[in-house]
């Protein structure tokens, strides 16, 4: 009998070490997607003077990307389907690259807007596709966990790329006198490294983008794909890796049992009556999840930072501790997302979130600067997340029919892109009308109606397969 429970110990501890693996390296576009969220922050004050844009010229610079996401992620959906989740996150991590150099080298906007947006087509494939595919392959027990590795690894890349700008940035400070040379690498190095710093910067992400191309040859496609694909045996063959023979076998029959309850469902049944609230349910989580001031304290942090009073070497530095706050409060979601639950999780972050906005609001009206807001940012980004952000991510990738997961999983991560988008455009045109203050001031009442949302729509969904969640919703609609 201890032989035995021995070797059941082994096989579960190698099913979970390779459950591990394949999410981690899946979950790598995280890593890109926070990089590059926040790459453009530390270029904005240099790119303007360069270019000399205004408000507007700044909004569109920053949003292009976002644009470029959105994009993307819708493309990502049909993509996915036709070709498999590991298809597409190969496209994603070879537009990432091109975008970093693209826009390293680039020589007038034209060019560097070109470039982001290209990157922004990567970018809002990984973010749907990786979250999806972890799903698909995650353990009822597990998921919450194994998704919410995407958001932590969003919160890896900006604090990558965070110290990056700024090692970047003091870089040129200490050594601007000390680069001398008539040579070509000479000359290359002191453009990009001293005399237009920014190029640095963007560049610095081609190498993570070459990393997560090579690691996803490393990873099965998703056996949920297979399974629809009529590749019923490969699948089974991914799913006892990850679950052991028996229960794989079990659930393949729960796939294939699913995609015959549902018979043919289509994209445009989920404007239908039969699958209209998971769409509702899916598309207001992620419009008020995004505009509730992340984007902002993301894309502008800095800007931010010197109207509150910092230089730009400053602001940095306080940009700096955002990204390891956020960092440390994902590991929290991380371990207690399975626990608590989903709607407890975002009910807890949403409330601390509404009270942060007000602190900063009333911080900005009082007139004052410095560290106080600093600190009342860092509680915000602390409750988003904790909750907010990485719950975000795996409610979505939980709730919608096997036949058409990723084109709902594409819609609602279009959502967020333009979401996104429009608050990174507009931001630089009303802080220049309206007080600082009232800014978050409004964002604190969006937070209400998510409360709202989470209170009224939002189903627990812990603990329950991807199937037992599909067929709760087709049975509330047949009653």
């Amino acid at each position: 009998m201890k032989i035995k429970s021995e070797k059941l110990n082994y096989e579960t501890n190698r099913s979970n070490f390779y459950l591990w693996f394949i999410c981690i390296i899946a979950a790598f576009g995280g890593l890109l997607f926070g990089y590059d969220a926040v790459v453009v922050s530390g270029t904005n004050s240099q790119v303007v003077e360069q270019f000399s844009f205004s408000n507007a010229e700044l909004g569109f610079y920053v949003s292009c990307v976002l644009w470029g996401c959105a994009i993307g992620s819708a493309i990502a959906g049909p993509v996915s389907d036709t070709f498999g989740r590991k298809k597409t996150l190969m496209i994603a991590s070879i537009l990432i690259f091109i975008s970093a150099a693209w826009s390293g080298l680039a020589s007038t906007p034209t060019d560097l807007i070109i470039a982001r947006l290209i990157g922004g087509l990567g970018i809002g494939s990984a973010t749907m596709v990786c979250p999806l595919y972890i799903s698909e392959v995650s353990p009822e027990k597990m998921r919450g966990r194994m998704v919410t590795l995407f958001q932590l690894t969003i919160t890896i890349g900006i604090v990558m790329c965070v110290f990056a700008n700024w090692g970047i940035f003091n870089f040129k400070e200490v050594n601007s006198d000390s680069i001398t040379g008539d040579t070509s690498i000479s000359k290359l190095w002191k453009w990009v490294i001293i005399d237009e710093n920014w190029r640095a910067m963007f560049m610095a992400e081609a190498l993570p983008g070459l990393l997560f191309l090579g690691c996803t040859f490393f990873i099965p496609e998703s056996p949920r794909w297979l399974v629809k694909k009529n590749r019923g045996q490969e699948a089974e063959n991914i799913l006892a890796r990850i679950n052991g023979p028996k229960r794989a076998k079990e659930i393949r029959m729960d796939i294939e049992d699913t995609l015959t309850e549902e018979g043919r469902i289509n994209f445009s049944d989920l404007f239908k009556n039969r699958l209209r609230r998971p769409l509702i349910l899916a598309i207001l989580i992620c419009i008020l999840s995004e505009a509730c001031g992340v984007s902002v304290i993301f894309y502008y942090g800095p800007q931010i930072f010197e109207s509150a009073g910092f230089d730009l070497g400053g602001s940095l530095g306080g940009f700096a501790s955002i990204a390891i706050v956020n960092f440390i409060a994902t590991l929290f979601a991380l371990v207690f997302i399975d626990s608590a639950g989903r709607r407890k999780l975002l009910a807890v972050g949403t409330i601390g979130a509404f009270f942060s906005h007000i602190a900063i609001g009333l911080l900005f009206m009082n007139g004052s600067t410095g560290w106080p807001i600093v600190l009342a940012i860092n509680v915000f980004i602390a409750f988003f997340a904790c909750a907010i952000g990485p719950v975000k991510f795996v409610i979505v990738s939980e709730i919608f029919p096997n036949q058409v997961r990723g084109k709902a999983i594409a819609l609602a991560t279009f959502c967020i892109w333009i979401t996104s988008a429009v608050v990174a455009q507009v931001f630089p045109i009303i802080e220049a009308s309206t007080p600082t203050g009232t800014i978050y001031f409004f964002f604190a009442i969006e937070l209400c109606i998510l409360l709202l949302v989470v209170k009224f729509l939002m189903p627990e969904t812990k603990g329950r397969t991807i199937e037992d969640i599909e067929r709760s919703w087709l049975k509330k609609t047949n009653e």
